[in-house]
């Protein structure tokens, strides 16, 4: 047998080596899509009605119903009681949490003065560089109206914001509030037009590079705050359907 000289690709083996290698690279990011989807689904299922507040969530079922293993339905499970849309009993399970208007509102204004802050960073201290990474994601909004596509873009508008702010200790404390995961359900149960929401996102660059600070912060204050109210008073109704269908 050959032996391969030095930088010389060489044999089957050494291909499959490779493969393997590339193969292994792709693993988390196919991981982190199954979770991603199955998280987006349980979320879907709540918004739905589906699952009502105080239902249990069995992973044993949903696994066979999406046809997937345990674990990524486990880790989607436990990222959703982190955020709070789901929550752990102990020896019992887990359960769509009874969430109230209060903590929903909580979570979207603590988020609201986060990127208001933000925002008011961001026009004065964003370069052109980052603006026009900005309108780039805008207009990819425009050509694309799935939502979990639009989900995935405005998050990563909003976080591009917090990268112009330039500070990492608020982008650390705006990650810690799970905003993907709220972003999926504000978008949800909103009744405002995708095409609606583009144009708000288009108002917030527009202060942006004026660099008018208190507009771009006030603005962006109203945004995520009408987001939040919209979704307490959708789990509010939820919460009334459901004690309405248990009454006698």
């Amino acid at each position: 047998m050959a032996v391969p000289g030095p930088g010389r690709a060489s044999s089957d083996g050494d291909a499959v080596l490779l493969k393997n290698k590339e193969a292994a690279g792709k693993r988390p990011a196919i991981k982190e899509t199954l979770r991603s989807n199955i998280k987006n689904y349980i979320q879907q299922q709540i918004v739905e009605g589906v699952y009502r507040p105080g239902d249990r969530i069995v992973e044993t079922r949903l696994a066979r119903e999406l046809n997937v293993s345990q674990a990524p339905v486990r880790e989607a499970m436990l990222e959703l009681s982190a955020i709070g849309l789901l929550e752990e009993r102990p020896y019992s399970g887990t359960f769509v949490r009874n969430l109230s208007e209060k903590e929903i509102q909580d979570i979207f204004d603590i988020r609201a003065f986060l990127e208001e802050y933000a925002a008011r960073r961001a026009a004065r201290l964003a370069s052109e560089e980052q603006f026009l990474q900005m309108e780039r994601l805008l207009q990819e909004m425009e050509q694309n109206h799935d939502l979990g596509a639009f989900v995935r873009l405005d998050m990563k508008f909003h976080e591009l914001i917090m990268d112009a702010a330039g500070s990492p200790s608020l982008k650390r404390a705006w990650q810690i509030l799970r905003v993907a995961e709220w972003t999926y359900v504000s978008s949800m149960v909103t009744e405002s037009s995708l095409e609606e929401r583009i144009n708000q996102h288009h108002t917030i660059m527009g202060y942006l590079t004026r660099r008018d600070e208190d507009g771009a912060g006030a603005y962006m204050l109203l945004h995520i705050k009408r987001f939040g109210d919209e979704v307490a008073q959708y789990f509010k109704r939820q919460r009334t359907d459901a004690a309405k269908e248990a009454a006698p």
